[in-house]
């Protein structure tokens, strides 16, 4: 570590001094904790080529800004885990793990990252310097353990072979080597466009450079241009782009604003929530996607979830494709699971404006923001949200005093009480959820049948929910609950942390439920886990080869038990309960209307092997 010498505290910060030169190492958290100034925890897997970076995680200049590492069981729920920290915390999360072995046990979780807009830096150890010029200059083939050979065996392995499958998945990628000026660019560099684009990137670190001494006056006198700077251009396209805003608002007697899953993804619920409370409660329709679910769906004006088809009724999608004039399309996402499978009609709305983070829609007419080939923006999404509300005038709107509101969407009692006592079936839990669900919670849904009934719970306000549900890989969900958890309690938040969970998926990553006891000591609020029993692939058994093989699962498991397996095996951290029908679901919840979150509680439902939310059948598998 550094030797003891004159130290400098950073603006803006408690944290202790930090000294005028600090090794490469420790720049780099101190710049991570920077970029994310919420961040604690970075979750991590040791390799040998790693170990030099991870020990200055250790030393008292990174360590006294309270940040920890986390290891985890294997590096696939490492990203996991570093996705679902990101989202909870709103903000930069950190996985570290050795190059090959590592990074592509990585990869599938980074790619989800990716498609799902969660800014994520990967940090791989790799090869040392003198290894890597070898490979270049030298005249003997030398093998290293990690790396592929290379298919010709007299010629030298290639040590950026992994780096080329990265790529698609990342919006930045950079190898440190032995000019410390620009390794200290590089890692800035990577940091902001992490947090520009919402998306992951990727740092190559060398181990043996990372002991390296670097002055420390950038942490202090260099400031991450986090926000971009706008342009004379930037700023022209802005004002235009919001001029066409608001003189559509002004003019329209119905308009209506949809807001999809990127306004989160952006870290933008904070001005979302801005808008919608400055937008005239009487005159604007409020709509949120079923991926987004971030407008507080208990106001008077917040009519319903709308996604084409698997809107929350057919009234909710007469209300905007009917019955609206002007529709503000904010945060759009281009995929099939937040318009159901392309069934948004707009075609009898008069004035159509759509913001994605790279392009505004006017009616027919695209306005590129991002340049394709510098990837550089005119301006932010939440730069146009700024400048929307410092503008906006309620003074100017014509028809303001209309009264557009005349339907909102309430979820209806799904369950049906029968003398079936074999199972319970999910509307029982749909039931439960919107009887039960407080503000504030945070809810966390793998890739499963249950998604499909999400429209058919409201949340209460302040609900986050977390899914992946366009990359769609299951088993995602528990160890992204694991680090929304470290991120909950980083926070010092109490918030209700509630995991929705299928045996399938669960059966991919389930060794990660032991990191909630390994970590108990920063985790004094636990999640609530269901975990829905329905013996297999239920979505897939419905879609196609209902009693086939492939669609079958180990159904023997003793769920309830793992957590004893896993350390706890007197349930000091844990309780646990296995209900099998209707009548003990009811008794149990009967008793349990307070919820300790001290503890894990996992609840096992046994569910109907074919049983899966009408609107499952409806979209899917009608023939």
């Amino acid at each position: 570590m550094t030797p003891v010498q004159e130290t400098i505290r950073l603006p803006g910060t408690s944290s202790p001094t930090v000294p005028e030169n600090v090794t490469l190492g420790e720049y780099l958290f101190l710049r991570i904790s920077q970029a994310n100034p919420k961040l604690r925890s970075i979750f991590g897997i040791p390799g040998d080529f790693n170990v030099d970076l991870l020990e200055h995680l250790y030393s008292p200049v990174v360590a006294g800004r309270d940040i920890k590492f986390i290891g985890l069981c294997n590096e696939l729920n490492g990203a996991y885990t570093a996705d679902g920290y990101s989202r909870a915390i709103g903000g930069l999360s950190t996985f570290i793990s050795t190059f090959g072995v590592g990074e592509l046990s990585a990869i599938n979780g980074i790619a989800g990252s990716f498609a799902e807009f969660s800014p994520v830096l990967h940090i791989v150890g790799t090869t040392s310097l003198p290894q890597r010029d070898h490979a270049i200059n030298g005249s003997d083939v030398r093998n290293h353990h990690h790396l592929i050979q290379n298919k010709n065996p007299l010629c030298q392995p290639n040590h950026d072979v992994y780096k080329k499958m990265i790529e698609p998945i990342s919006v930045i990628q950079e190898s440190l080597d032995s000019d410390l000026q620009r390794n200290m660019e590089k890692i800035d560099r990577v940091l902001v466009k992490i947090l520009q684009e919402s998306r992951p990137g990727y740092l190559f670190i060398p181990c043996d450079i990372t002991n390296l001494i670097v002055p420390s006056y950038r942490l202090y006198e260099t400031p991450l241009p986090l926000e971009i700077q706008l342009t004379t251009s930037g700023v022209e396209v802005l004002e235009d782009v919001v001029d066409a805003i608001l003189f559509r608002l002004y003019k329209s007697k119905n308009p209506s604003l949809l807001s999809d899953c990127l306004t989160t993804r952006f870290n933008l619920q904070d001005k979302l929530n801005t808008l919608v409370a400055k937008l005239p409660s009487n005159f604007v329709k409020l709509f949120s996607t079923n991926m987004a679910r971030n407008i507080d769906e208990s106001l008077s004006n917040f009519v319903g979830l709308y996604f084409g088809i698997g809107s929350s009724s057919k009234e909710v999608s007469r209300q905007l494709e009917r019955n609206t004039d002007f529709l503000i399309n904010l945060g759009y996402f281009n995929a099939e699971t937040t318009t159901a499978g392309y069934s948004n009609d707009f075609s009898n709305i008069e004035e159509y404006i759509e913001i994605n983070p790279d392009y505004i829609k006017v009616n027919e007419h695209i306005i590129n923001i991002k340049n394709p080939e510098s990837g550089k923006r005119l301006f932010s999404m939440g730069q146009l949200l700024d400048a929307l509300l410092f503008k906006l005038d309620l003074n100017k709107i014509e028809n303001i005093n209309n009264n557009n509101i005349s339907y909102k969407f309430f979820p209806p009692t799904l369950y049906e009480q029968d003398n079936n006592t074999d199972y319970i079936p999910q509307t029982k839990l749909v039931d439960y959820l919107n009887e039960n669900l407080q503000p504030g919670d945070l809810l966390v849904m793998d890739t499963m049948s249950f998604c499909f009934a999400l429209p058919d719970i409201m949340l209460p306000q302040g609900v986050q929910l977390l899914t992946q549900n366009y990359y769609g890989s299951i088993g995602y969900a528990l160890p992204s609950t694991f680090g929304a958890t470290m991120a909950v309690n980083d926070l010092g938040s109490d918030r209700r942390i509630i995991l929705i969970e299928g045996d399938g998926a669960a059966q991919m990553t389930i060794q990660e439920l032991s990191s909630f006891l390994k970590y108990k000591e920063f985790l004094p609020n636990m999640p609530k886990i269901f975990l829905i029993n329905n013996d297999g692939y239920t979505v897939e058994r419905m879609i196609k080869g209902p009693t086939r093989s492939y669609n079958d699962i180990n159904g023997e498991w003793s769920w309830t038990q793992l957590l004893g397996v896993f350390g706890d095996k007197e349930q000091k951290y844990h309780s646990t309960a296995l209900l099998r029908n209707v009548n003990e679901f009811n008794k149990y919840f009967e008793f349990q209307r307070q919820t300790d979150n001290s503890k894990l509680e996992f609840i096992e439902l046994i569910a109907g092997k074919y049983d899966c939310p009408l609107r499952f059948s409806e979209m899917f598998c009608k023939k």
